[in-house]
């Protein structure tokens, strides 16, 4: 077999092996809890309706890429009463595959309002990854567990469920290496010297409108040693974390310390990744829900043979 034929088979078994529809629909559930808070937690419609002067530098070229145009803040709200009912819709299962795709193009419209101002990208905003995966989703029959319809669901091959979930797992594994990348690029392996991470680490809690944590952070620039080893710590782990796209077993280790690493970057330096909570699409929920059946059926098993 040829080098070419063994990559192509590789490519194949990664997007196409055997995935449980049980797993496919808890990342429906996943992206659509996420949305929905980022959506319920602040008014993005309001900053349609900001004075003019706050538009001045935004460009035309940004306002027909989203449709966004200043003074609308009625039709933005309404917009986003339309996108959090196809977001009941995506979580509760019902339309599922329409849901997703309705609840995309309008979070792709509504999402820049939150910087727009400042920068055409909302990545660092929260709904940039729901976007994507909830377009993935809207292609995959997501709908056929965790579901609140009535009809059963028709009879698919498992590979089915496969591709849109391996998707999302890359999408979110994405900002953690470009994030790593960029760092490379842009200011080779000294990113992670201890000078570096100190000056981040001041500059990060001396603003006392945004430090909420100030004390953690300021010990730490004190330390030049548990500096590098942040630093260090922090670029191999963006780097490596995709990882547990590709090797499912690395999962026990790399989530675990994607919690630590977020628990650390907030308190450290006051920098909440509002996307963390997508990193459950990498659990296996099936596998969790077989574990607790066996579990509660098993003790009953040795009275029900004595019984016998």
């Amino acid at each position: 077999m040829t080098v070419a034929h063994r990559l192509r088979a590789a490519w194949e078994r990664f997007w196409f092996a055997s995935e449980s529809p049980v797993n496919l629909a808890a990342a429906r559930v996943l992206v659509a809890l996420q949305a929905s808070w980022i959506l319920l937690s602040r008014d993005i419609p309001a900053l349609s309706g900001l004075p003019g002067d706050f538009w001045v530098d935004v460009g035309e070229s940004a306002r027909w890429r989203y449709l966004l145009w200043e003074g609308h803040p009625a039709l933005e709200r309404a917009l986003q009463a339309v996108v959090l009912l196809a977001l009941m819709g995506v979580l509760l299962g019902l339309g599922a595959r329409l849901c997703c795709a309705a609840s995309a193009l309008l979070l792709y419209h509504l999402a820049p309002l939150e910087t727009l101002f400042y920068t055409v990208s909302p990545w660092a905003k929260g709904l940039t990854l729901p976007v994507l995966a909830l377009l993935a989703l809207s292609l995959a029959p997501c709908g056929d567990a965790l579901s609140l319809r009535r009809a059963p669901a028709p009879p698919r091959e498992p590979w089915e469920y496969g591709w849109s979930l391996r998707l999302i797992q890359l999408l979110v594994a994405g900002p953690y290496f470009f994030s790593g990348w960029s760092k490379l690029m842009n200011a080779g392996w000294s990113w992670a010297s201890s000078a570096n991470i100190r000056a981040w680490l001041l500059l990060s809690n001396q603003d006392d409108q945004l430090a909420v944590f100030s004390r953690p952070g300021l010990w730490l620039a004190d330390h030049p040693a548990l500096c590098l080893a942040m630093g260090v710590a922090g670029l191999l782990f963006e780097l490596g974390f995709v990882a547990a796209v590709f090797w499912p077993a690395s999962r026990k280790v790399l989530l675990p310390a994607a919690v630590a690493f977020h628990a650390v970057i907030l308190v450290t330096q006051n920098y909440a990744f509002l996307s963390a909570p997508l990193l459950l699409v990498y659990v296996d929920w099936a596998a969790l829900a077989r574990g607790a059946g066996s579990r509660a059926i098993s003790p009953g098993l040795p009275r029900a043979v004595g019984q016998a």
